[in-house]
Parts: structure tokens; C-alpha cells; sequence
């Protein structure tokens, strides 16, 4: 659906022309620096000014670019142009899911081609562009640890105190599969309706239930949850602390949050709307873990076992905890993430029994009991006890890797003159359909085809894997048999220009600028086997040396626990 009248008086910003026509945002700069027909803005004042898009479709055909502007694209900008702001207009799109009219019915049509949660999806992207605004940190972490402690438990009833516009349940329902429960609340109503649809979209079966509401300072309501999420507001200096409930509030159990720890009555509250084996995940910062003000509320909540772990994900950008009623139990689970779904299993299914390794941990809860009551995983992460027989696994795989690596025959090279062969570019190579050069990161068929892999910003810069081992930072270079891949990757590894700026854009154009020496196709196999094996070579010893560091950190640990002694 790309005809052009449905929006004839839609207009855009520069963003938008950018993402239609794949580019990044300087160059549409400079188109309209240096290209004296660039169409004018409609709205020369605006601080963003809006430039039709019919006009800029034209200019684009006249210039020979290519704007790819979908039906929903068309919609999104009919309906921006009509509301004051980018949130206004979304509302909009979410009131024509459930209503009648124009909006409504190009909806219908769009939803022919694009499931209606996906379609939506689009339009919350798009707002979120247009006013600024980005998907929340630490999402897809607390979705997935809420997902390994629900996995026992068919159809959850979810709740989020915090729910925003739905982001952290949406994320849920994407893991758990069907809920039997959608709940949220949150303070903006607007907010509110945005999140009701979204869930309503993608898990239809579910009884959703959004509502403008101030979790912390109105009576607990009577639900009771199998999983409560919660992403809170940090640092919130004017919570509402004077005006918290008193009495016999569930919330109060475990005592009242001081005024500086605003945090702690979210996770409270979490706590508080549990149903028997239920679990709550809330996302804190890391400072909640050790800090003073804190201390009473953190050992009782370990003293009544209703704090069962603290994982310190690197993605969060913070502390993950995971709560449950009050319970019997003797340990805390603390882990950074890695192998958390197998470390918390071991840990429900004995409660009791010590897990060790270098990425989760258990604690007695005797040994927290001390001043601080410091939570933090990294404390007891750094000094876990390392397994003797797991230790001398790893100095096994190890002593047979670094053999194998020096079995291994390295390319005997002589002395040559340089060559004047005639040469080409990558991108004349890829315009007469000999190559293709792609971003990493897309799901696209092909993802175990073997390609070069180039790293603007990383490192190693050029090395040969498959598609689907690319990153979204990375970029791919597949071959035509014409093509010997090992040269390529030779030829690129000497020539790639080194870059000035780290942006997407420029990676591609230093790409395609390189120049690649004409060769018969069995001399360019010969040059790159002989490339393709040295660089294999440097993965294994990179492979072999990760190997190496992991092998001293768990060997440091339990050297320095006395679970692991030296041999004579």
C-alpha cells in the first residue's frame, strides 16, 4: 500500500525522510545544503520544521533516490499532521483499534498485510521518534528473569504497579507466551490507554485491565498476581513518602521505606500483591543494595525469605531483584546474568544446597547479616569458592586446545614484487550484482552463509564467519562464486580506510570505496586460503586466551577460598 493520495497534505520532519530513505541524518543535511531544489519547509519557524512529502517523493524521483513509504507510514504521518503532538497522535491510532471512521478503516486495511499488535508497535516507534524518546533501559533483562521464574506456571496473572505504556508486560507476554492476567497502572491516563491497547493486541485471550492510578499512596487493591514487574521511577525526590498508608498495610510488613529510599516502597508494594508462589521482579538501582538508609528493610525482607535473589545484569543498567512471599530459606541467590534460568532452578530445586559458579552464587544469609547487609552480587560474585573438578575440566580443554593449536600448519610465504593489476570497488562490484553488502543483525534468509564480517568499531576489524554470527554494529560481504571470499576478507583487512567518525553511514562508504585487484579466480584462492587459514588461526588463539582468563578467575577464587588446592 504505497499510493501516494491517502497523504497528499501529509508532512515530515527530516527524521522521517532520513529513515524512508535508509540514510542517516547528516545526509539529509547536506542534501538540503547543497542541492539547490530541495523542497522548502512548510513551517520555516517550527524548531523541527516539516517539509511536505509529496514534494520531497518528487525531488527524491527526480535525484534518482528511493523512498520506501509504506501504507503505514502514509497513516502515521495523515494522523501526526492532525494532533497538536507526537503523543496525541497515538492516542488517536489507538482509539481507531477499538472505533469507527477514516483512521479506523485505513487501520482495517493496513492490518490485511500487518498483524494489528506489529502495526501498532510501528506507530509507538514512530511517536517515540518524533517526540525524542526511546524504549526504556534494562527491559528485555527483567522480561527474561521474569520468564524463567514463571516458567512453571501456565498462564500467569501478570501486574505492573509502573507500567508506563507497556513496555515491560508487552516484553512479558513476547516470553511467557498467554496470560491470563494483564494488569497495569500508572499515573497518566493517556499513558494508561496506550498500554491497554498494546496488550489487548497482542495476547487477545488475555483479561487486560489498565488504569490511571497512584500505586504507592491509594489502598492496595485485592488482586493478588502470579508475577508482578515493575521498571519504577529512580531517584524520585517528592514520592509522596508523608502521605503513605498506615496501619496494617500489607505494604508496611516489612517496615516503612525511609524518605530517602523511594525504591524500596516499590519493591514493597510488589511484594505486597503476590498470591501464594508468586514472584516479583523490579528493576533497582544499585546503590538500594549497600546503602545505610536502607539496612532495616533489606534483613527483613532476608530474614522473612522474602528477597530470594539480586542479579547485577549488565543490561539492566542496574540491580534485578526477585522477590516471593515469606518463606523458609537459608540462602540468596546472587548472579550477573549469565546462565541466571539454570542457577535459579538448582536454587528452587534445593533451596538449601550451595551453588557456585563464576557467574551465580549462593549466600548464606548469616553471612549478610552484618553491618551493611550489602546485597550486592559483585561482593560475593568476586569471591565465589571455584570447583576443583569443574578446574580441572577447564585445564584439560584447555592443555588439548593449545596442542592442537601447535599441530597446526601456518602458510609458508616468499618474496614477490609488487603488482599494478588492474583494480575495481566494492561498489562497482556490488552494483553489477557480483557482491552484496549488508548490515548485520537482520533476519534474513541465508544467515549460515559464510560471509566477511567487518567491525568499524570493534575489534577484529575483518574476519570471515556466517551472517547470522553478525551484530547490528557490523556489516556482511557475501560473494558470487566468481568471488573467492578469502580474498576478499585479505583485501579488506589491507585496505579498509581507518574511520574518522563511527557512524553507520560512513562505515558502508569506506566499504564499497575500497579498491579490490583484478585476479583470476585460482590465484585469489590461492592468496585466500592462505589468509582464511592465518585467520582462523588468530580466532582459535583468541578463543584459547578467553579460555585462559576465565580458567585464572575461577582458579583465583577457589585458591583463595581453600576449595581448591595445588597438586604436587
Amino acid at each position: 500500500m504505497t499510493t501516494r493520495d491517502a497523504s497528499a497534505d501529509a508532512t515530515i520532519t527530516l527524521t522521517d525522510l532520513a529513515r524512508l530513505a535508509g540514510v542517516g541524518r547528516n545526509a539529509v543535511s547536506n542534501w538540503r545544503r547543497r542541492e539547490p531544489d530541495f523542497p522548502d519547509p512548510v513551517d520555516a519557524t517550527a524548531r523541527r520544521p516539516r517539509f511536505a512529502l509529496a514534494e520531497l517523493e518528487h525531488w527524491a524521483e527526480a535525484h534518482g533516490r528511493r523512498l520506501r513509504v509504506t501504507g503505514a507510514d502514509r497513516l502515521w504521518f495523515a494522523v501526526e499532521g492532525t494532533e497538536p503532538t507526537a503523543e496525541a497522535a497515538l492516542a488517536a491510532v489507538a482509539a481507531a483499534f477499538q472505533g469507527d471512521g477514516a483512521t479506523a478503516r485505513r487501520l482495517k486495511e493496513l492490518q490485511q498485510e500487518i498483524p494489528a499488535a506489529e502495526l501498532f508497535e510501528f506507530f509507538i516507534e514512530r511517536a517515540r521518534e518524533a517526540a525524542g524518546t526511546g524504549v526504556p533501559p534494562g527491559i528485555a533483562p527483567l522480561a527474561d528473569i521474569a520468564a524463567v521464574v514463571t516458567e512453571d506456571t501456565a498462564a500467569p496473572a501478570v501486574h505492573d504497579p509502573a507500567c508506563d505504556e507497556g513496555d515491560l508486560l508487552t516484553a512479558v507476554v513476547r516470553r511467557t507466551g498467554h496470560c491470563r492476567v494483564l494488569s497495569g497502572r500508572d499515573l497518566s491516563a493517556a499513558r494508561a490507554d496506550i498500554a491497554e491497547q498494546r496488550l489487548r493486541l497482542h495476547d487477545e485471550r488475555a483479561e487486560v485491565t489498565v488504569r490511571a492510578w497512584d500505586s504507592l499512596l491509594t489502598p492496595l487493591p485485592a488482586e493478588r498476581f502470579d508475577l508482578v514487574v515493575c521498571d519504577p521511577p529512580f531517584n524520585v525526590k517528592d514520592w509522596g513518602h508523608d502521605r503513605l498508608p498506615a496501619g496494617d498495610d500489607p505494604r508496611l510488613a516489612y517496615g516503612t521505606p525511609p524518605r530517602t529510599e523511594p525504591e524500596l516502597a516499590w519493591a514493597l508494594h510488589c511484594v505486597a500483591l503476590l498470591a501464594p508462589g508468586g514472584h516479583a521482579v523490579v528493576r533497582m538501582p544499585a546503590q538500594v543494595a549497600h546503602r545505610r538508609s536502607g539496612r532495616r528493610i533489606r534483613s527483613e525482607l532476608l530474614r522473612w525469605g522474602a528477597l530470594r535473589a539480586v542479579v547485577d545484569h549488565p543490561e539492566a543498567k542496574a540491580h534485578i531483584w526477585v522477590l516471593a512471599p515469606r518463606g523458609e530459606t537459608t540462602q540468596l541467590l546472587v548472579s550477573n546474568g549469565n546462565g541466571f534460568a539454570e542457577a535459579w532452578r538448582s536454587f528452587t530445586a534445593a533451596p538449601n544446597a550451595p551453588v557456585g559458579t563464576a557467574d551465580s552464587a549462593t549466600v548464606p544469609l548469616m553471612r549478610l547479616w552484618d553491618e551493611d547487609v550489602d546485597i550486592s552480587p559483585a561482593v560475593y560474585l568476586a569471591s565465589a569458592a571455584g570447583d576443583a573438578a569443574t578446574l580441572a575440566e577447564s585445564v584439560g580443554r584447555l592443555s588439548g586446545r593449545l596442542a592442537e593449536l601447535a599441530g597446526r600448519p601456518v602458510p609458508r610465504f616468499g618474496t614477490g614484487t609488487e603488482e599494478s593489476a588492474p583494480e575495481t570497488s566494492l561498489g562497482e562490484l556490488e552494483r553489477d550484482g557480483h557482491l552484496n553488502v549488508a548490515p548485520g543483525g537482520e533476519s534474513t534468509a541465508g544467515g549460515d552463509a559464510e560471509c566477511v564480517i567487518v567491525d568499524p568499531v570493534g575489534a577484529p576489524p575483518v574476519r570471515i564467519g556466517r551472517r547470522e554470527d553478525a551484530t547490528e554494529t557490523q556489516w556482511t560481504v557475501t560473494c558470487e562464486p566468481t568471488l573467492d571470499l578469502g580474498w576478499m576478507a585479505a583485501v579488506l583487512a589491507a585496505r579498509l580506510p581507518t574511520a574518522t567518525k563511527r557512524t553507520a553511514t560512513g562505515a558502508k562508504r569506506r566499504l564499497l570505496s575500497v579498491k579490490l585487484p583484478r585476479l583470476p579466480l585460482a590465484e585469489q584462492q590461492r592468496r585466500g586460503t592462505a589468509f582464511a587459514s592465518l585467520e582462523a588461526l588468530r580466532g582459535a588463539l583468541a578463543e584459547a586466551g578467553e579460555q585462559a582468563g576465565t580458567l585464572a578467575a575461577e582458579a583465583a577464587a577457589g585458591l583463595v577460598s581453600g576449595a581448591v588446592t595445588v597438586e604436587d
